[in-house]
């Protein structure tokens, strides 16, 4: 019957030093890596939109450039 009172004794809280650091909190943890998580993701879309119109717009300068190169040498064979 001892030992049932003694497990329900409140516990003596720790000597806290009060120039320590303060403790980290994991919910704000995870919420800080949960907001990284969603920028990169969102870096990645940016990074693939842009790289697909860099390679419409290199299509576009290159058949540009077949075009003019065309356009000139038909001019100077007259």
């Amino acid at each position: 019957m001892i030992d049932i009172f003694k497990a329900m004794k409140a516990k003596k809280k720790r000597a806290v030093d009060p120039d320590a650091p303060p403790r980290p909190n994991l919910m704000t943890h995870d919420v800080k890596l949960r907001s990284a998580e969603q920028q990169i993701e969102h870096q990645g879309m940016v990074i693939a939109q842009m790289q697909n119109r860099l390679n419409n717009l290199e299509a576009k300068l290159k058949a540009q450039n077949d075009y003019m190169s065309m356009l000139h040498s038909h001019l100077t064979k007259r």
